[in-house]
């Protein structure tokens, strides 16, 4: 009776050895040449279980640490790795290459300001001729800064009746314009008075001398100012003789002046209402059409002639990058 009861009790410790760990009793009992295929295939797969359950909280504990915190290595500038191979002196017999030289980045293009503002100064011609263009560059190019200054019966001879170099002063100052466009002569083939306060007659040599030092002393007065362009018409072929030498003199006397001066280029008509140093009085302008070109005194312009010397103006101005050309559609 006694060898029962020790069996049992025997047994039930045994029994809770084995189901208090039972992972531990199979992977012990798996070793052993009793175990059966079963037995080993079970306890394989609780130490696989384990091992995963251990890996899966080492990585929860390595997402936990706060890399941000952690001390860092002091990092070596790429300046001071430069300044020590540098500082290296060559091997001999291994010449040290130079180094290239850096490309200088291409030059950026200057950005060219646009002439918005246009000063159109003269005569009642230039009102004429002012009119029309006007109205071309307001068309064509969008162009409504423009202002006409023109003064009846006046030139660069009578300063004493009208003062130009004044009055052109005060303009520039107010106005600020872009471009320039003059135009005198119709109303200078008459007796100057020179700087000196002596009087001579029409087309003598002292007349050329006193005449030509009005055109320099306002062809500077337009070169000195903030004005970018200036255009100076010449006077065209008139249709009477008694201007015919003098128009021509005169338009020779513009054209010097304006050498002198990088902003003021010289537009020669003379040839446009001419042919053969005759005056034409029908010509055609761009499109064909043809028309009379000036009026019964020989001096103004018809509105077609206007437009003529007008396109003649607006596509020098193109050529100079003062407009932008059109696209045709």
């Amino acid at each position: 009776m006694k060898d029962r009861e020790f069996l049992l009790i025997v047994t039930s410790v045994i029994l809770t050895l084995i189901f208090s760990n039972l992972s531990l009793f199979l992977k012990s009992f798996a070793s052993t040449p009793f175990a059966s295929p079963e037995i080993k295939q079970a306890a394989r797969q609780i130490e696989i279980d384990g091992f995963r359950k251990s890996e899966q909280d080492f990585w929860s504990k390595i997402k936990d640490i706060n890399f941000d915190n952690l001390p860092k290595e002091p990092e070596i500038s790429s300046v001071q790795t430069e300044t020590k191979a540098t500082v290296e002196p060559p091997k001999p017999g291994n010449p040290k290459k130079p180094t290239p030289a850096k490309k200088t980045p291409p030059a950026q293009p200057k950005l060219t300001r646009p002439y918005r503002r246009f000063l159109f100064i003269g005569d009642s011609v230039m009102f004429d001729l002012g009119i029309q263009l006007q109205y071309s560059l307001k068309k064509k190019y969008n162009i409504a800064d423009t202002k006409i200054d023109y003064k009846v019966a006046t030139g660069l001879n009578r300063i004493d009746y009208y003062d130009w170099y004044a009055r052109t002063r005060q303009t520039l100052n107010n106005y600020q314009p872009d471009v320039v466009i003059v135009l005198f002569g119709a109303n200078d083939r008459q007796n100057i008075i020179d700087s000196q306060g002596k009087a001579w007659r029409i087309m003598t040599k002292e007349w050329q001398k006193a005449y030509q030092e009005r055109v320099e002393r306002y062809a500077n007065l337009l070169d000195s100012s903030s004005v970018r362009k200036v255009y100076w018409v010449g006077q065209s072929i008139p249709n009477k003789s008694s201007y015919l030498k003098a128009f021509y003199l005169m338009n020779d006397i513009y054209k010097n002046a304006s050498k002198s001066s990088s902003k003021i280029e010289f537009i020669s008509t003379w040839d446009t209402f001419g042919q053969g140093g005759r005056f034409v009085p029908v010509v055609a302008n761009k499109s064909g059409k043809r028309g009379y070109v000036k009026n019964n005194d020989g001096l103004h312009f018809t509105s077609h002639g206007a437009q003529i010397i007008s396109d003649l103006l607006v596509d020098q101005m193109v050529s100079d990058k003062i407009l932008k050309a059109q696209t045709k559609k």
